[in-house]
């Protein structure tokens, strides 16, 4: 299957809105319900960035997937680092095995490195960013300020000793939040 990886446009939210909804019905893993919500939060985040923001279009320009990123940071008592975290990946049922999803994370991992970041963190669930080469973010003394599994908090260097006395929690913004937050 042929497809392109785009940066997502204005004109092009309510589609991104209708994958989202659709990705993460009936249960899926990895799902809150809130994931439509926050996408639209995290566009008011002041450190959003557009070009962190990707969708996989067809060869009919139809879309077929998107995915989002946004800076966050590591904190201990000693030190701050910023890094990304990818906070939203969505393919439709009908087009997952077939590289969409794996080639929206490649994207958004190469303009992380291109902007200068040393490491992209994940939480995830399931096997797709362990396939991708991430790991357990415990493995370099990082933790996650959300309630999550040890093993679902993953981060990927970006850079050889990328992560070299980065460790700490990592903190998400406010419009990360939505319902997670006042159900807490």
């Amino acid at each position: 299957m042929k497809f392109s990886i785009e940066t997502a446009q204005r004109d092009e939210y309510s589609e991104i809105r209708a994958i989202i909804a659709e990705s993460y019905t009936n249960g899926e893993t990895n799902t809150d319900g809130d994931e439509v919500d926050m996408v639209d939060r995290l566009r008011t985040y002041n450190d959003y960035h557009s070009e962190f923001e990707v969708v996989a279009k067809d060869h009919d320009h139809q879309l077929i997937g998107h995915a989002l990123m946004i800076p966050v940071t590591i904190r201990s008592p000693h030190h701050t680092h910023r890094i990304v975290s990818i906070v939203e990946v969505s393919v439709p049922k009908q087009y997952r095995k077939q590289g969409v999803g794996q080639a929206l994370i490649y994207e958004l991992e190469n303009r992380a490195q291109l902007a200068g970041y040393p490491a992209v963190s994940a939480i995830d669930n399931t096997e797709f960013f362990y396939d991708l080469g991430y790991v357990a973010a415990e493995n370099f003394n990082i933790f996650s300020t959300m309630p999550v599994a040890i093993n679902a908090n993953l981060i990927k260097p970006l850079t050889d000793g990328g992560l070299f006395k980065r460790s700490g929690k990592i903190y998400y913004p406010e419009e990360f939040y939505g319902i997670r937050r006042k159900e807490s």
